[in-house]
């Protein structure tokens, strides 16, 4: 791979394939949608600004912090993190497991306790290892922890079961606080919890999309294509061509596909049925996105919070205008719910009118907003959102992987890889992945 000259076509012009071409000159991006950035762009209307997902910009690597913070200039704000678990209607400190002191006293003390036995039990080895996610979460925080918050809310938002996933995803993802914090918490101490994300980043102007509108603007406009959805791909005499069905062939040396697989599968010119049933056989999950814009200067200090309760719509909910006053008209302030669901259930059935008034409806009634404050509202949706860790995960991508390398393509970014990356991850990969190319 290294080495080789000739143009690099990008397919995908999110994050990932916007920083791989940042750092490889002799590359060219292709975008579906007019606008690059991918998961991270932005929607303005009525003087708000709203992302398309909760985004922020932390990082435990130096290097990739400081080249992201870099894009920004000095058009960031810098955040300690105010985050909450509204646990039966009340905000619990986030993560959970370091806010104990704020649940009832024999909660708290129910959930330090099973934590302990469980760490007990673990240390001498007389806990089974976890087969799937539901395990995992009972041999890593107990009984109490599991119940109350983390299966409630991890069957919510993959809206998939957790007893049918895969744990390899979880160490670094789902926070594990020593065994010593935990108990502070239960005795009503404060501590922190996944510090590496506890200070952050944001743009002060132009919502996340300043961060992806950046990364763009280094790249010259010859080597860049807004407006391109690709159609065909086909691969002679060891080049690629590739079509978006209205424009000539566009030829390249190599391919670095940053497309979700079944996307890029479908348009990929005699690809195995094997390999075409094993990206059909993936889990991932959409998002709603419920934009409000509130005629109210303040109605929170939180930036974020999960909502476990499965009556509940949303699983979370951001305040952009305490990211950024920017994001919202002066005096008013702005909530973005998030609602995932799979393409495939009951919530993916649901009416744009429905979902927003079930959102107000459900805020309302939780004291987050007044519904006669909700000055605008506004409904999108990503079809790509997080991939799922189901069981069949590993063998399904050890196939689509094996087609890649026999083929020459690498894969890159959230969809490329098909991981749960976080921006500063597809980032940290795509630079990675750049060195090996240069």
């Amino acid at each position: 791979m290294a080495g080789m000259a000739g143009k690099i076509g990008v397919l995908g012009g999110g994050i990932s394939g916007l920083t791989f071409a940042n750092l490889v000159k002799n590359s060219e991006v292709l975008e579906k949608e007019q606008t690059f950035g991918g998961l991270m762009r932005s929607v303005k209307f009525d003087e708000y600004t709203f992302d398309q997902g909760s985004h922020i910009i932390f990082s435990s690597n130096t290097e990739v912090l400081n080249f992201m913070v870099g894009l920004l200039g000095h058009n960031f704000i810098k955040h300690r993190r105010n985050t909450a678990i509204f646990y039966k209607g009340k905000p619990v400190k986030y993560p959970f497991e370091n806010g104990l002191a704020d649940l009832p006293r024999t909660e708290a003390i129910e959930c330090g306790e099973d934590y302990a036995a469980a760490y007990e039990k673990r240390e001498n080895g007389e806990l089974e290892a976890p087969k799937n996610f539901k395990e995992w979460m009972l041999y890593r925080f107990g009984k109490a922890i599991t119940d109350k918050y983390l299966y409630p809310y991890n069957r919510k938002v993959w809206d998939y079961p957790p007893e049918k996933m895969d744990i390899f995803w979880v160490e670094g993802r789902v926070p594990q606080p020593p065994l010593e914090d935990v108990m502070k918490a239960a005795r009503g101490e404060a501590s922190e919890g996944y510090t590496h994300q506890l200070n952050f980043y944001y743009p002060a102007r132009g919502g996340i999309q300043a961060l992806t509108d950046s990364l763009a603007e280094r790249i010259p406009e010859a080597r860049r294509a807004a407006g391109f959805e690709v159609k065909r791909i086909r691969k002679e005499g060891g080049k690629w061509f590739v079509k978006d069905g209205r424009d000539p062939e566009r030829e390249y040396a190599q391919l670095v596909n940053t497309l979700h697989p079944l996307d890029f599968l479908a348009a990929y010119e005699g690809v195995p049925k094997e390999v075409k049933d094993a990206a059909a056989a993936l889990k991932w999950n959409s998002v709603y996105l419920v934009m409000l814009g509130i005629a109210k200067k303040k109605i929170s200090d939180l930036h974020w919070a999960y909502i476990p309760d499965s009556g509940i719509l949303p699983n979370r909910i951001s305040f952009p205008s305490n990211m950024s006053p920017k994001t919202a008209p002066s005096k008013h302030s702005s909530v973005l719910a998030e609602i995932t669901f799979g393409p495939d259930g009951e919530k993916a059935k649901l009416k744009e009118k429905e979902i927003i008034e079930r959102t107000v409806d459900d805020l309302h009634g939780m004291k987050i907003i007044d519904r006669n404050d909700v000055a605008c509202a506004k409904l999108a949706t990503a079809k790509y959102a997080y991939v799922v860790y189901d069981l069949d995960y590993r063998k399904n991508m050890q196939v689509i992987e094996a087609f890649a390398n026999r083929e020459g393509i690498t894969l890159l970014g959230r969809w490329g890889e098909f991981g749960y990356y976080n921006s500063d991850r597809c980032v940290e990969h795509a630079m990675t992945m750049a060195k090996n190319f240069l």
